[in-house]
């Protein structure tokens, strides 16, 4: 019997050769051309020996599928947009991590943007996702109620779950339970004998605003205390706004003796602002923020929280998201709330006999 030559290994593929197609790799893998199609795109219908054999043919055929063919055929493209709004927070990284952590597990890809906290720029990143035929996608949008972003968010044609925002749809959503968490902080704050507690904080039409002012209001009320409507400063997260309104609630002639500073970027200004006022954290105003930072943990002294799991806020919204492209039946508007934890530090005591001038 003659001696056969050796098979020559595999070489890349020659410019100008044929190009290897979906019915070569079905033919070398003695399969139907769908089922090289449920390979490719992950499907768990596929037995493992015909997955095997697959895989096989096509790393010895060199095949790659082309991204845009399969996104005309309308085949999943295995990946999921997340639109937030503001690259600086750390709390997006930390939900990031855990949605990535849930999508990759079920062979998914996340592919993230900062909308800047835009409208347009939102509705632009939306139309690019549809575009790339997106899977599904997480969105942190900045303005629930804004018009041309509901308009988009409805002719998207992919499912869409909310993080720590509402809208007028029947979108799921997940979120931290600020209402509860500041309800506690308030709480403990009334008991110590404070009756003059500011909020500072942003989204005064949003979820986390709403549900912040809603958890002071209740806190006071089973307390049975008035709530005076000038200790309510509603309009921004940002570091230069918490230094100002703090300075302007330190001279009311009322002044609080207590302030709840609901947001990460706040605190630094809140913080700038008692000090430049000659006020001392707690003998003078007690203090409480909302998301634990490195600020509030190494500052003299150290400030409670109201505090949540960003991780798993991410993780939640991804597997909410997951059951909604499975084509699972889940109610609409369905709301997720992650636990927060009130964590009491130095910050806060009775209120002085005489506040300061």
């Amino acid at each position: 019997m003659p001696l056969m030559p050796p098979k020559p290994p595999r070489s890349e593929p020659v410019p100008g050769a044929a190009r290897v197609t979906v019915h070569d790799v079905a033919r070398a893998a003695g399969v139907a051309i769908g089922t090289v199609s449920r390979v490719v795109n992950g499907a768990p219908s596929v037995t493992p020996d015909v997955r095997q054999r697959v895989e096989h043919a096509i790393s010895e055929l060199g095949w790659a599928p082309s991204a845009a063919a399969q996104a005309m055929r309308g085949a999943p493209t295995r990946m999921v947009g997340f639109i937030f709004s503001d690259i600086r927070n750390p709390l997006y990284s930390s939900m990031i991590k855990g949605a990535e952590d849930v999508l990759s597990e079920h062979g998914y890809m996340l592919v993230v943007a900062s909308s800047d906290g835009q409208p347009t720029r939102e509705i632009a990143l939306m139309q690019l996702f549809t575009r790339r035929r997106a899977d599904g996608m997480l969105f942190a949008v900045e303005q629930e109620s804004n018009a041309d972003v509901l308009r988009c968010v409805a002719d998207s044609g992919y499912p869409i779950v909310l993080l720590e925002r509402e809208m007028a749809t029947a979108l799921g959503t997940v979120g931290a339970d600020h209402l509860s968490g500041t309800r506690h902080a308030t709480a403990h704050l009334l008991s110590l004998g404070h009756r003059r507690i500011a909020l500072i904080s942003g989204g005064r039409n949003n979820r986390v605003g709403r549900d912040r002012l809603a958890g002071l209001v209740q806190a006071h009320e089973a307390a049975g205390v008035p709530l005076d409507p000038a200790l309510l400063r509603l309009d921004s997260f940002a570091s230069d706004y918490g230094l100002r309104e703090v300075q302007l609630l330190l001279e009311l002639d009322a002044p609080p003796t207590a302030i709840v500073a609901a947001g990460m970027h706040l605190l630094q200004g809140v913080l700038q602002g008692i000090r430049m006022k000659g006020r001392r954290i707690p003998e003078d105003v007690s203090l409480v923020a909302s998301n634990d930072s490195p600020l509030a943990q190494l500052v003299t002294p150290p400030v409670d929280v109201i505090r949540y799991d960003a991780y798993a806020l991410g993780r939640e919204a991804a597997l909410l998201l997951l059951r909604r492209m499975n084509g699972e039946a889940i109610p609409p508007a369905t709301r997720i709330d992650v636990p927060t934890e009130f964590v009491l530090r130095a910050s806060s005591a009775p209120p002085a006999r005489r506040p300061r001038a």
